[in-house]
């Protein structure tokens, strides 16, 4: 069996990961997870460097919201990192209340990531269940789905500040995720925002560094200044977790 090979519209790059940059070049994302203040040392440091996200709602103190729908198998493979999945993350992706939502494939592989996005309208999600033409621009994601029995398990929602600029080798990107929420949900057509559900930060923040080949001397004079140490801290994870979906209480 093989994936639908018609060509799948892809959306314009919203300012997002270096890793949507470009023709599937791969890029670095440093994950970090720093308490209130570190996250406010951080930003006061790289604020004159970079600039603020275009999609910064000032209402929101500057940052976005962000929700995020993740898929596993059953047997919750994806989260145990069982050998045909390690690696491998797909997700639903929604930027507040737009009417777009981002099919998203992440791959990951020795600190190096890959991702494939495409956008639909919200009202097309039902096509990953019941059916889809091949033309359709998710249908090589209902493909995945399908072929790797992956189903929705998690939503998570929390509000992102990024920053944007350009180093040396190309676009930077930090992003500082902050109050993130998750429930069990089983509807991929669910991909509202929410209030309420289970906390998974606490009082952290989950920063990343993201960059396309050396890290840029900004970001190592951040991390040496400041001591961060890097984390594997995974939302999904968390969420999985205080959802009570499976055992355990380790992001590694």
């Amino acid at each position: 069996m093989t994936p639908p090979v018609a060509a799948a519209r892809t959306s314009a790059v919203r300012h997002e990961s270096p890793a949507l940059v470009g023709s599937g070049a791969p890029a670095y994302e440093m994950k970090f997870l720093l308490s209130t203040a570190q996250a406010r040392e951080v930003e006061a440091m790289l604020r004159g460097h970079l600039a603020l996200d275009p999609h910064a709602d000032p209402t929101l103190g500057n940052a976005y919201r962000v929700t995020s729908v993740y898929f596993d198998t059953p047997a919750f493979d994806v989260y145990r990192r069982a050998a045909d999945h390690r690696g491998h993350k797909f997700r639903l992706r929604r930027y507040g209340a737009d009417p777009t939502v981002y099919l998203e494939r992440k791959t990951k592989r020795n600190g190096q990531v890959w991702k494939r996005r495409s956008a639909v309208p919200v009202a097309e999600l039902a096509h990953l269940t019941d059916g889809h033409a091949e033309e359709w621009p998710g249908a090589w994601f209902a493909w995945h789905l399908a072929a790797s029995d992956l189903r929705p398990v998690c939503r998570v929602t929390y509000q992102r500040t990024a920053f944007v600029g350009a180093g040396p080798d190309g676009p930077i990107r930090l992003t500082l995720d902050r109050a993130a929420r998750g429930l069990a949900s089983s509807a991929p057509q669910q991909v509202e925002p929410f209030d309420g559900g289970l906390p998974l930060l606490g009082g952290e923040v989950i920063a990343e560094f993201k960059f396309l080949t050396a890290m840029p001397h900004l970001f190592k004079s951040v991390i040496g200044e400041l001591r961060l140490a890097p984390s594997s801290m995974s939302k999904y994870r968390r969420c999985a977790e205080a959802a009570g979906l499976v055992g355990g209480t380790t992001d590694a």
